[in-house]
């Protein structure tokens, strides 16, 4: 007799945040009992979400943060593309497992679910609904597995042996999966839900944005293999329209950066800007986790300092850029030494290694100034220092208007070059940033579709940095080599003021750098922009080895 398992336990409060619910262990359904009633067939559905938490708790950070110009851990393998050390990392096999876990318990509601009689869905229970969000969250895993990995094997059906060792899939075709399960997810998916409790379930908009960044994906490949991308990128203004259509009625902009992020009233956490983000419960056992403590400093905040922001990147900012003075951390007073120690990052490249030089600010003199090599992200904030209480309720916005607004910049761009209907949709997001429209972009700085595209790619790092995003914008755009080797670069330079400021002689911090590739080994088509399968998945499965070959199917 075959068995199907089910852990549903843990992700009931993934796609709620607010009451206690009634949890129900289903840990060992088999045929015989599986699927008979509709609470079951919901608990099924429910167990796709459980590995969410965990994959993107720590390792999509750095596959898609950390190992770009928009995330920083010093000495981390993916920060340095140490392209050997990430192959052995465990964070690449977390991500793996989590996504195809989340295929596997789809296979299984698709397979099963249109099987069961109408009848077993009575009031609060909708197989449609539960249909579509097993499509989207396979087509959520596949998209996210290819955008990491480039070619995986490809399952969708339950029926198959999970343990075969296939070879990988040409991405042709697991995009044409992914296309076919969002069209699906659009279908059977609601445009909201009437609970909060609902809130992290995907909906109609979630699916068409995903089909817009699939068809933008496709676009940028093609565009850099020389290839007419026209059609792409109709067919992904036309999604992106259709989640722009809502706004107003299901989505809105929100008055400020800070709004999209604040964990500490319920209207913040439930706000409209966010179209899939993934949820949890600052009091809820088995749904809390641990985010808001990755991103900040023991001395700030009583943070884990797992990941942070480079001064690099901090630097591009406006002054008067709220994404900056709100939402990054760049001086503090220590938290255990508050009239002693003080914390502050250079403020410019030149500044390096010259802070720690005057103790006093804001008239206020300190025994002690540290100089940080980061900054800190406020978009997690962790709300119990002090209290040693792990529990957060901060959500992870997946996708959010801002990022289909700035979609449609750059879309319309690909399509027209720059035009003043890209400039004033890239100005929407940038007037909120800045709380005024003095800030705003101008058409007659932007001569070429190239120019353009380079500012939408700023844009989006000012906007999207630290969301998972930065690494996939990179090699869609085509500007993985150039921003990779302006950061380098930088980095480069800052330890040389570094020693000329500490009177140092030249070369003094030569390996505080050298662990960065040498700018002249990366190429437009660089293996590195993707991640190596892991170490223990090519071990079992030696088909895998190739997956990262680049090829036009």
């Amino acid at each position: 007799m075959k068995k199907v398992i089910f852990i549903s336990l843990v992700v009931l409060a993934a796609v709620s945040c607010q009451k206690q619910l009634k949890e129900v262990v289903y840990s060992n359904l088999t045929d015989e009992n599986a699927f008979t009633t509709a609470e079951n067939a919901q608990a099924a559905v429910n167990s796709i979400y459980s590995s969410l938490h965990l994959t993107y708790r720590e390792p999509m950070f750095y596959i898609n943060d950390i190992s770009t110009d928009g995330g920083y851990k010093g000495a981390s393998y993916y920060e340095t593309m140490n392209d050997v050390a990430i192959f052995n990392d465990n964070r690449t096999l977390v991500a793996w497992n989590g996504f195809f876990e989340m295929v596997a318990r789809a296979n299984i509601v698709i397979d099963q679910v249109p099987q069961m009689p109408d009848n077993y869905f009575g009031e609060g229970f909708s197989k449609e609904q539960m249909l579509g969000e097993a499509y989207f969250l396979r087509a959520f895993a596949y998209y996210n597995l290819t955008d990491v990995f480039y070619q995986v094997p490809l399952t969708t059906s339950s029926k198959e042996d999970p343990t075969a060792r296939k070879p990988v899939a040409p991405l042709s075709k697991i995009e044409t999966v992914i296309e076919n399960d969002l069209f699906n997810a659009c279908d059977y998916l609601p445009k909201s839900y009437k609970s909060n409790l609902d809130a992290g379930r995907p909906t109609y908009g979630a699916a068409h944005g995903y089909l817009a960044r699939l068809y933008m994906r496709q676009a940028g490949r093609a565009r850099q293999n020389g290839e007419n991308a026209t059609n792409l990128w109709n067919d992904a203004l036309t999604e992106v329209n259709k989640v722009l259509a809502l706004e107003g009625t299901v989505y809105s902009l929100q008055p400020t950066v800070w709004n999209v992020f604040d964990p500490t009233n319920e209207a913040a956490i439930y706000n409209n800007e966010l179209i899939f983000a993934i949820r949890a419960s600052g009091t809820l056992p088995s749904g809390s986790w641990d985010l808001g403590l990755q991103f900040t400093g023991w001395e700030y905040d009583m943070g884990w300092g797992n990941m942070y922001q480079p001064l690099e990147m901090t630097w591009q900012f406006d002054p008067a850029d709220e994404r900056l003075t709100v939402l990054q951390v760049t001086e503090y007073e220590d938290v255990y030494a508050p009239d002693e120690t003080y914390f502050r990052a250079p403020s410019d490249v030149t500044e390096t290694g010259a802070v720690n030089k005057n103790h006093t600010i804001a008239g206020k003199t300190y025994v002690l100034m540290n100089e940080l090599a980061e900054t800190y992200t406020q978009k997690y904030k962790f709300l119990n220092t002090w209290k040693y209480i792990y529990d957060t309720p901060n959500n992870l916005p997946l996708m959010r208007l801002s990022d289909i607004i700035l979609c449609k910049a750059e879309i319309l761009n690909e399509l027209n070059g720059p035009t003043q209907e890209a400039i004033d949709l890239i100005n929407r997001v940038r007037d909120r940033a800045f709380q005024d429209n003095a800030h705003g972009l101008s058409l007659a700085n932007y001569a070429s579709k190239d120019d353009l595209r380079s500012a939408i790619c700023d844009e989006r790092l000012f906007e999207l940095n630290m969301e998972c995003q930065r690494r996939p914008d990179l090699i869609r755009m085509g500007l993985w080599k150039d921003r990779m080797t302006k950061y380098i670069n930088t980095i480069k330079q800052r330890y040389s003021y570094k020693a000329a400021n500490e009177g140092q002689p030249a070369g003094y911090y030569d390996s505080s750098w050298a662990a960065y590739p040498d700018v002249a080994t990366l190429t437009d088509d660089d293996i590195r922009r993707y991640m190596p399968v892991p170490y223990r998945e090519v071990t079992l499965n030696p088909e895998l080895k190739d997956a990262r070959i680049l090829k036009t199917e």
